[in-house]
């Protein structure tokens, strides 16, 4: 009796994860996209150095709790990564394999293994706010009679009113600015 079913490689599984579940169901943006595809480049790249196997040749399995928490430790002791990068990289191999448990459920046991790894607690600094002279401080540094200061106080105030990002502040593009009826600024969060 022929098979009705098999299992896709993991060239396969890993291309419709980024391409089915990532871009067309989740709609993920593209820095995120970017953040998973590095994740998933270093940890292939470890592989192949541990398992003496090229990426091409990697199967699910490899994939391992043993090997993935060896990859963890190699982030932060080799690469010096800080904790919340690695954990970050931990999200993004854990939302890789929620999607691989469903295709391939034959690996299940394997999977599941890995989805076990915690998260590794840090101590998370408080969040501390300006003063309102602190604020009046800094929007009055820069130089209003230069160009690059005048430039420099419309940034900061920008992200004064706005409470955007940098990244948020430097992605703004003319036609998101409004100078004539109500003056303002459009902005584009998380790369959307």
């Amino acid at each position: 009796m022929p098979e009705l079913y098999s299992s896709p490689t993991f060239a396969q599984l890993l291309q419709q994860f980024f391409v089915e579940r990532l871009m067309q169901q989740r709609n993920a943006s593209p820095r995120t996209v970017a953040a998973y595809r590095d994740t998933m480049r270093l940890l292939l790249q470890f592989a192949e150095q541990r398992l003496h196997r090229s990426p091409e040749r990697l199967a699910l399995n490899d994939l391992d709790a043993p090997l993935v928490l060896a990859f963890l430790d190699h982030l932060e002791v080799n690469r010096h990564n800080s904790i919340r990068s690695r954990n970050l990289r931990l999200a993004a191999v854990r939302s890789f394999l929620h999607y691989a448990a469903s295709r391939v459920p034959e690996s299940l046991r394997t999977i599941q293994q890995v989805l076990a790894i915690p998260m590794k607690r840090y101590e998370r600094p408080l969040v501390r706010f300006l003063s309102r002279d602190e604020i009046c401080a800094l929007l009055d540094a820069p130089n209003p009679n230069t160009w690059c200061g005048q430039r420099d106080r419309v940034m900061l105030a920008t992200l004064y009113n706005t409470g955007a990002r940098v990244s948020e502040l430097i992605g703004i593009r003319v036609g998101d600015v409004e100078l004539d009826r109500s003056p303002s600024v459009r902005l584009h969060g998380k790369g959307r």
